[in-house]
């Protein structure tokens, strides 16, 4: 890999294949990244549905001011909107640039009108899907009062791990906030989404 000045930063890649065995979409994007000339490369290979990444965290971690992160396309990187909002807002926090191959528009290392417009209307579509979730939510809660169903302070374990479950699947809260507001542990949070996985398998 070549290094690139140190005042300008440092030319960062971000990779991310779903299976082990997907040698080829791997080395794909691996020759992609490598072509710009970069000074660390970083990879996982693992789903994007989990929103923690070792090596995704990794590099938000290590970001210093002046850096460039490099992606192929944006679902290398993110889930969902939410998801990708709330990675571009870590990595702008650190002072740090992303740029991706394929979807152009996404390119914060210069002033970028139309990026800025995209990711202004990302966004409020966020914010819209946030709003559209906590109202079927209340509605949801709504149906179930008339039917009888009593709420408050979860007073069995079955019930906290409903709802930490609910929290995941809404993709509004990490897992640790999940953990924090519920008081289920993420390892048993990660073991009941894998019962499910199975369960619908």
């Amino acid at each position: 890999m070549s290094h690139c000045d140190s005042n300008t930063g440092r030319q960062i890649g971000y990779m991310r294949i779903s299976t082990d065995n997907d040698a080829q979409t791997f080395n794909r994007q691996q020759a992609q990244l490598e072509a710009i000339g970069l000074d660390a490369l970083y990879s996982d290979k693992m789903s994007g549905a989990k929103r923690s990444r070792p090596q995704l965290d990794k590099m938000l971690e290590e970001l210093q001011a002046g850096d460039t992160v490099h992606i192929v396309s944006i679902d290398r990187l993110s889930r969902s909107t939410k998801d990708l909002l709330d990675i571009v807002e870590v990595i702008k926090d650190r002072g740090a640039s992303i740029k991706s191959i394929q979807d152009a528009w996404l390119d914060s290392t210069s002033d970028n009108p139309m990026s800025t417009f995209l990711m202004t209307i990302m966004g409020a579509l966020a914010e819209m899907e946030r709003a559209m979730i906590n109202k079927r939510v209340n509605e949801g809660i709504a149906v179930a009062k008339q039917k009888g169903v009593r709420f408050g302070r979860p007073t069995k374990n079955k019930n906290k791990v409903n709802h930490a479950l609910e929290l995941y699947h809404a993709g509004e809260h990490t897992t640790k906030e999940i953990a924090d507001i519920t008081g289920v542990s993420k390892a048993t949070l990660y073991r009941k989404l894998k019962e499910q996985e199975l369960q619908e398998a």
